[in-house]
């Protein structure tokens, strides 16, 4: 049966909340609310920036309620916006002053203005397009969250997808400048050294990292997880197909699987597969798809096998907030039982 007809299946035909349904199905009698991972900063072949790896995301992990999740991760993404927004108004002020000194150097001897401000305008335009790079990048979303005052509370996590832009055995950074490329060239050995950098140094928590190296990269995968410094989520590695599952569990070559249903085939399948993760101790993080719909399937089925964490995008748009929607309803209808997976994120 295709996964459509799974879906419809289980989504129409049960007289009981489909999480619940999910739930029976996989033989769970608790059921858990997500930590959702929001996105704050993308990049990637889908972004129109240069920013190599595709998201740089937010994990509130130390709400207390779904609902004190959604709170946190809104009000950091807004911070971040407002900050986004000052920078774009000072790169139209920096253009407006580059044209000041065109027509002061067209007419020198007109004005009697005698300051350097073409300087200024370089470092503004700099100063903007450094939030495509690695670095800038997460250092706008730590200022972002320590604005709203949840230092403690919230995590980073990067969605890296190292195949889109790994070259032979090289990772090229900066793939998407074409006045730069094949400048930047990493190894897996370098970008094993600055994965640790970031998930060690005080001024990056970064606590989940997605796809860091090539789907085919087994080797360096396998190494940097196993040195248990953070989550590592395989997604492209993984596919949701069932024998790199095994194959990754039999190498310890991670230790979360990025489920994506449509990839897997039908309800049963992702069922199945999750539990092969979990009876391993892996994380699950249920995840939305490139050209969602406002359907929210992915919320229940999350509660349903009590994944622990979930990839919907940002507070924002009406095929993400759908998502989060309804796990905020099925929060409410579960009431005092509901359980927020908050720090046993990874185990849930």
């Amino acid at each position: 049966m295709s996964f459509f007809l799974s879906y419809l299946v289980s989504k129409f035909c049960p007289q009981v909340p489909l999480y619940k349904h999910i739930a029976d199905l996989s033989g769970r009698t608790s059921m858990i609310l997500p930590v959702p991972a929001f996105c704050l900063i993308s990049g990637g072949k889908h972004a129109g920036n240069t920013l190599a790896i595709q998201d740089i995301t937010i994990l509130p992990v130390g709400a207390r309620r779904f609902e004190e999740a959604m709170q946190m991760g809104s009000e950091t993404y807004h911070h971040l916006k407002g900050r986004l927004l000052l920078l774009r108004n000072m790169v139209h002020m920096g253009a407006m002053l580059v044209k000041m000194v065109a027509l002061l150097q067209t007419f020198p001897g007109k004005f009697f203005l005698h300051i350097d401000i073409s300087l200024f305008c370089v470092h503004l335009v700099i100063l903007v397009l450094c939030i495509c790079s690695f670095r800038e990048g997460l250092d706008l979303v730590k200022e972002a969250i320590s604005r709203t005052g949840y230092n403690e509370k919230i995590k980073i996590g990067i969605d890296v997808s190292a195949t889109d832009f790994c070259i032979g055995t090289k990772y090229d950074l900066d793939y998407k400048s074409p006045n730069k490329s094949g400048q930047n060239f990493k190894s897996g050995e370098d970008m094993i050294e600055l994965y640790k950098e970031l998930c060690t140094v005080v001024d990056y928590p970064v606590v989940y990292i997605e796809d860091p190296f090539d789907k085919e990269d087994w080797e360096h995968v396998k190494y940097f997880s196993g040195l248990g410094i953070c989550q590592v989520v395989g997604g492209d590695l993984l596919m949701s197909n069932p024998k790199r599952i095994e194959k990754a569990i039999q190498e310890s070559a991670c230790n979360a699987l990025l489920l994506k249903v449509n990839q897997i085939g039908t309800v049963t399948e992702a069922i199945e597969v999750v539990k092969l993760a979990k009876d391993v101790h892996w994380g699950v993080v249920i995840s939305h798809r490139c050209g969602e719909t406002e359907d929210s399937f992915i919320a229940d089925l999350s509660v349903g096998l009590s994944t622990g964490q979930i990839k919907a995008g940002a507070p924002c748009r009406g095929e993400r907030l759908a998502k989060y929607n309804q796990l905020l309803r099925i929060e409410e209808e579960l009431g005092d039982q509901a359980v927020y997976a908050g720090d046993d994120w990874r185990m849930s």
